[in-house]
């Protein structure tokens, strides 16, 4: 986790298959503390299961996190997985 403006916070560079299970406890840590946007801007790589990470997040902060900085690939994503209307995105 990599620190942000206050109530949000910035992913590492990598949200992959590998590094979900790490990122996603960084992520709800970051949900408990009251962090509830969560910033892509510094993703340069990512694979599906960033959609699965995203959707835990909303799960885990009772709906209310928003997602920022999306890059175009993951918003491609979103779309195809039919996934726009259960997430914040800025």
């Amino acid at each position: 986790m990599i620190a942000a403006d206050p109530g949000s916070f910035s992913l590492g560079s990598e949200l992959t298959m590998m590094t979900y299970v790490e990122r996603l406890e960084e992520a709800k840590a970051a949900l408990r503390q009251g962090h509830l946007a969560i910033d892509f801007a510094n993703v340069r790589e990512m694979d599906s299961s960033a959609i699965a990470f995203m959707l835990e997040c909303v799960r885990a902060s009772g709906n209310k996190v928003v997602f920022k900085s999306l890059p175009n690939t993951l918003r491609g994503l979103v779309s195809l997985y039919g996934v726009t209307d259960l997430l914040k995105i800025s």
